[in-house]
């Protein structure tokens, strides 16, 4: 009888606290609803806001294209050669100068391109080759440092191409690398490429391409006249036009 009444008060204690609990439960739940609900209209917000953002860039984005200046293909540019290397013949009769970045993949596809216009008319064409690395490009002007710390040994145009066959994997170890390759004397070759004695050069060519309109690479100019079209067939119909005359 004893342990009845005591189950029975037991019980009869347990209704309310299990009641008590229940309800606190229910609070807890429904104040988590709530930072969620206020969570999503806060996210929903933000989204709204960036996908206004988004549109004001695309407006303006826009309004820059419309508003920039189209290319001029009959303009003729004075191009000065100042100390620029030359591949080809130097009294040739037509003049491509190509401003250019070592790390740019459209500057190196366009290598066997430039070389069969060489090789198709050596005695008619020559090549002036110009740096103008892009900011977003980290190892493009040590790239032209280092073409230009071959250059002191006489082989500019062959690191030239080796650079823009490694494009993608060039690092201080590899410009030391190709010269190894290239037979140089090493420690002169690291000496000049980590010099500022070239820093000069590059930015004069960097100067010259943006006074002139160019905003990529590779810009390519054919006796002062900009080319639009890059193919070996655009440049033999330029060439074979400037021969005629």
């Amino acid at each position: 009888m004893f342990r009845i009444r005591c189950l029975i008060v037991v019980m009869a204690l347990s209704i309310p606290l299990f009641t008590g609990c229940t309800e606190k439960v229910d609070n807890v739940y429904e104040q988590r609803l709530d930072n969620v609900e206020k969570a999503q209209k806060e996210m929903l917000a933000k989204m709204t806001s960036l996908e206004a953002s988004q549109k004001e860039i695309m407006k303006l984005a826009k309004q820059g294209r419309r508003n920039k200046p189209p290319v001029d293909l009959d303009k003729v540019y004075s191009i000065p050669t100042g100390n620029s290397y030359i591949r080809g013949n130097l009294n040739a009769p037509v003049t491509i100068v190509e401003f250019s970045d070592f790390q740019c993949p459209y500057c190196s596809r366009l290598q066997p391109t430039l070389k069969h216009v060489l090789e198709t008319y050596p005695d008619k064409v020559k090549l002036i080759f110009k740096n103008f690395p892009l900011s977003f490009h980290k190892q493009a002007k040590n790239a032209s440092k280092a073409v230009f710390a071959a250059g002191e040994q006489g082989k500019y145009w062959e690191m030239h191409d080796l650079v823009f066959e490694n494009f993608n994997k060039l690092s201080e170890a590899k410009f030391k690398e190709l010269a190894s390759k290239l037979g140089l004397d090493l420690a002169m070759f690291m000496k000049d490429y980590k010099s500022n004695k070239y820093d000069a050069r590059i930015k004069q060519d960097i100067e010259l391409g943006t006074s002139i309109g160019v905003r990529g690479t590779p810009s390519l100019f054919m006796n002062g006249k900009r080319m639009g079209v890059r193919s070996f067939e655009a440049f033999k119909a330029s060439i074979e036009g400037y021969l005629k005359k």
